[in-house]
């Protein structure tokens, strides 16, 4: 949990044989839980150019590529600070 209630909730499944994860999702949302953002690999955006990998910018869904926990954290720091 951040300062003012935001908090990130993220899962995160690998297997050693492979390189990447198998599957993903980081949801960062306010103190009302409601959704900022969140990437996922869920195989449900097929139109997607990098589908399965995809992000929720709100109500818009976006290309993306896997991010990491570290590219995530990052980018909450950089909406924290505009805020």
């Amino acid at each position: 949990m951040f300062e003012g209630g935001d908090r990130l909730d993220f899962a995160e499944v690998k297997n050693t044989d492979h390189a990447g994860k198998v599957k993903y999702r980081y949801q960062y949302m306010d103190a009302g839980q409601n959704m900022i953002f969140r990437y996922d690999n869920a195989p449900h955006h097929r139109q997607i150019a990098t589908f399965p990998h995809h992000k929720h910018d709100r109500d818009v869904i976006r290309d993306s590529c896997e991010p990491s926990l570290e590219d995530v954290l990052l980018e909450i720091a950089e909406y924290r600070k505009r805020r």
